[in-house]
């Protein structure tokens, strides 16, 4: 070999060593993927002097990084997408349509995950082309970009994921922190609940609070749908509930007027809203409810061990822009007895013989009155009866006792 050969053979060694070392600063200098291309692309094309360059990657569907030289890729891409199904890994000479071509397999595992394409335009002999003298070094370069790429995605899907769970995590706590706490357990009223989300975030509600005339009221609700969005509409449910009450007072129907506007200015008709009311009036001891689409709540006399279930009136709110013509219903309640609210989570949970809880086995656990709260005791109930089967749905319940 001529000194002269021997002097270039080094020269371009060192000059592949270099850019190796260029791509490998670059990657932990946190260049973008675009940045990192485009330096690989430069050193194929203006130093490698490699006229055509396609990069293709593959995860779950092709991703073309380079288009450089070539004017139509679409039969470039087909034919590595075969290659990619068949498995090959393996640098392949080819001609197409007149072009010649080195197809470089960069695999991971025994598997291709991307192919680099380098033509020469004209050239006739493929032998004295670029793409073929340094196809190896394509081959290891083109490995350190594709892995840089992929480790890359992998980051950002996995800050995308923190920052998910990170709102996933704050809606939880806004949606513990909107929940009643201190319920009214005493001689005169036991109350009692439970909040159990499908998810990390639900869109079941509930409330209950005092009113002037030593009364109280009592709602539950049931947003369609789950996960945040739901958990925000729900909290605005509940501020809107509250808000009414504060400055308007304690006419239910006005109230659920209102709400459903809100609901169908908030949900743009993308979700709707399950919801029951109740407010207890001492002075007649009677119940005054409405009950929005919702699961009919249980009325339950402990002395006559009678029941009543409270149904649905009208849709659920935001089903419909305008509610039909409704009024409030009245129920007598006095000592002794129960009001239960819950939602269909409750229900419609299954044993591994794909029966549902159902109102039935709700009715059983409120006649027996065992020892415990209400809530307690359907929860119990429940995990005997679904003997291990998953959890289907939001699960919500308030237990209201004379």
């Amino acid at each position: 070999m001529g000194v002269g050969k021997l002097k270039d053979k080094i020269k371009q060694r060192d000059y592949k060593l270099q850019s190796l070392l260029e791509i490998t600063n670059a990657i932990n200098a946190n260049l973008s993927v675009e940045e990192l291309v485009q330096q690989y692309r430069i050193i194929l094309s203006d130093q490698l002097q490699i006229p055509q360059i396609l990069l293709f990657t593959f995860n779950n569907h092709s991703t073309c990084w380079i288009q450089h030289g070539f004017e139509d890729t679409g039969k470039w891409e087909n034919h590595v997408y075969e290659l990619y199904k068949s498995t090959t890994t393996k640098i392949q000479t080819i001609s197409l349509d007149h072009s010649h071509v080195v197809v470089i397999p960069i695999e991971k595992d025994g598997s291709p995950i991307a192919f680099v394409i380098l033509g020469d335009g004209d050239e006739e002999l493929m032998e004295m082309s670029p793409s073929l003298k340094h196809m190896r070094f394509v081959q290891t370069l083109t490995g350190v970009l594709v892995v840089a790429i992929e480790n890359k995605k992998l980051v950002e899907q996995t800050i995308a994921q923190a920052a998910i769970q990170r709102e996933l995590q704050l809606a939880a706590e806004m949606q513990n922190l909107l929940l009643p706490k201190n319920l009214p357990q005493n001689q005169l009223l036991k109350v009692d609940a439970f909040y159990n989300a499908h998810g990390q975030v639900g869109g079941d509600y509930y409330d209950f609070f005092f009113t002037p005339n030593n009364g109280w009221m009592a709602c539950i609700a049931d947003v369609s749908g789950k996960g945040i969005s739901a958990a925000f509409l729900m909290a605005s449910v509940q501020a809107h509930v509250q808000s009414f009450i504060r400055t308007q007072g304690y006419n239910l129907k006005e109230l659920i007027i209102q709400l459903n506007d809100v609901i169908n200015k908030n949900a743009n008709g993308e979700k709707f809203v399950t919801f029951f009311i109740a407010q207890y009036h001492p002075n007649q001891n009677q119940l005054e409810y409405i009950n929005c689409g919702h699961n009919p709540a249980l009325l339950f006399h402990h002395d006559s061990k009678n029941h009543q279930w409270l149904g649905a009136q009208i849709p659920g709110l935001g089903m419909i822009d305008q509610l039909p013509k409704f009024e409030s219903k009245w129920v007598d309640f006095n000592q002794n007895d129960e009001l239960l609210c819950y939602t269909d989570g409750l229900v419609e949970i299954e044993n591994p013989q794909q029966e549902a809880f159902g109102e039935d086995n709700i009715l059983e656990v409120i006649m027996k009155k065992s020892n415990g709260n209400t809530s307690e005791n359907l929860i119990n109930a429940v995990e005997n009866f679904r003997n291990g089967m998953p959890y289907l749905d939001d699960i919500a319940i308030l237990s209201i006792q004379m």
